[in-house]
């Protein structure tokens, strides 16, 4: 479960990464592009005799079909939640990050933050060790070297 979850929120990430960036504008389009060019070679591939057929063949990172709907389910939850939340997940976050605009965050720090505040407000079922420590391991794959401690003090406040 918690697997499928951490690719969820990495999901929900790149796809309010791609919404701020307007591309495209639109939810639904966007998680549809997203999971339709969410293809990844085999990282073990290079281990393939060159002779091997699948080698350069595209594969999912999914294992299967049912942990695709799981994941998209809760990808779709977290972004749609932001989105609708917005307002208040941002008031939230501006009270929390002191000396700091939302406009002056990275674009990845700003959506890990608002991910992880949407799932504290309004997930009850996550605990909220939880949502911190997602957003931290998240931060630490896709932020700088400082997004982690960032994050992690951010959300200590947030309850």
């Amino acid at each position: 479960m918690a697997n499928k979850r951490r690719k969820a929120r990495e999901a929900a990430l790149q796809i309010l990464y791609m919404l701020e960036l307007g591309q495209p504008k639109q939810v639904i389009p966007s998680i549809v592009r997203y999971w339709e060019h969410d293809w990844v070679v085999e990282s073990d591939c290079h281990l393939c005799p060159a002779e091997c057929k699948d080698r350069d063949k595209p594969k999912s990172r999914f294992s299967n079909p049912v942990n695709h709907q799981a994941e998209s389910a809760f990808t779709k939850q977290l972004v749609d939640g932001v989105r609708k939340h917005s307002d208040k997940i941002d008031q939230e976050l501006e009270k929390h990050s002191l000396n700091w605009k939302l406009n002056r965050m990275s674009c990845i720090d700003r959506n890990i933050l608002r991910i992880a505040i949407f799932e504290i407000l309004f997930c009850d079922e996550i605990p909220l060790k939880v949502s911190i420590n997602e957003a931290i391991e998240i931060a630490k794959i896709y932020g700088d070297k400082n997004s982690a401690p960032f994050i992690n003090g951010i959300l200590d406040q947030v309850k």
